[in-house]
């Protein structure tokens, strides 16, 4: 894999003005050598890039990982949702999985912290409210305010998917028997997160012969599949190693599966090219 040539500073702040534009509700962005300013939902924002691009420096294959998580932090600016009431506001609550990393940056910004869970693989399950055009990310504040706790923001926010994901046409279907492909694509930024649904995907493994292998290789894919044809599985596999590195909002080239309603890594040997579960 060819190593990109390193962004200088000018450069990489070209890279967060693009990214930053695409978010919705950015007005009047201006930048200042390493210093940004904008509007963020009428809310007037200065951020130091210093920060994010030596972390850029030091890890330049985690471009995407870093640019998320300054995407976090901007979104952290974002109208105050905890002076409206949980009631108000649970009907549009998500979760998200992003890298663990994410929250060394939030924590280093000094801004509030997000309300997470570990999930596997150095990711975290977080959660947003959706808004029209953008999310805000619920911090540890919000929890305070609502008087609630994470198991009730995450139990609500998996009923909440449930709920998107099974309205027709969501899912695509593809292939049969070992060559059966299940695939949600459908970049509304929760794609990933179905990996969440165990009891959707087990319905899916009992569609395949052998056993449902999944891969969310970035936010906006989500693909599962059969191990039963060891060279598909192999082929599959490659592939969603490479995009895991080279799409935006990369997540994860692990490979994983579902047993006895539990997400658990799936093992593969690369080597004997067979399998381990």
């Amino acid at each position: 894999m060819e190593d990109r040539p390193l962004l200088d500073d000018d450069e990489f702040g070209d890279v967060v003005e693009e990214r930053l534009e695409q978010l919705g509700g950015i007005e009047e962005l201006s930048r200042d050598g390493m210093e940004i300013r904008f509007r963020w939902h009428g809310r007037a924002v200065v951020s130091e890039l210093e920060h994010f691009y030596n972390a850029y420096r030091r890890s330049p294959e985690q471009l995407e990982s870093i640019l998320q998580s300054l995407e976090a932090a901007v979104r952290s600016f974002a109208p105050d949702r905890g002076q409206e009431l949980w009631d108000e506001l649970e009907d549009r609550v998500y979760p998200m999985i992003k890298p663990a990393s994410m929250l060394l940056e939030v924590a280093e910004r000094n801004l509030p912290q997000l309300v997470y869970r570990p999930f596997l693989a150095d990711l975290i399950v977080c959660y947003v409210i959706d808004e029209p055009e953008s999310v805000a990310y619920i911090n540890e504040e919000h929890l305070k305010t609502w008087g609630v706790l994470e198991t009730t923001i995450y139990t609500k926010a998996v009923d909440n998917l449930r709920i998107k994901t099974l309205k027709p046409g969501m899912a695509q279907v593809m292939g049969e028997g070992n060559q059966m492909l299940f695939i949600y694509s459908t970049s509304d930024g929760y794609d990933a997160a179905r990996i969440l649904l165990t009891d959707v995907l087990s319905e899916w493994a009992d569609l395949l012969p052998g056993n449902l292998v999944l891969g969310i290789p970035n936010r906006d894919f989500l693909i599962g599949f059969s191990d039963a044809n060891p060279e598909i599985l192999q082929r599959i596999a490659m592939q969603i190693a490479q995009d895991a590195y080279k799409l935006d909002y990369g997540l994860s080239d692990q490979l994983w599966t579902i047993k006895q309603g539990q997400i658990l890594i799936y093992e593969y040997d690369w080597s004997s090219s067979e399998r381990k579960n």
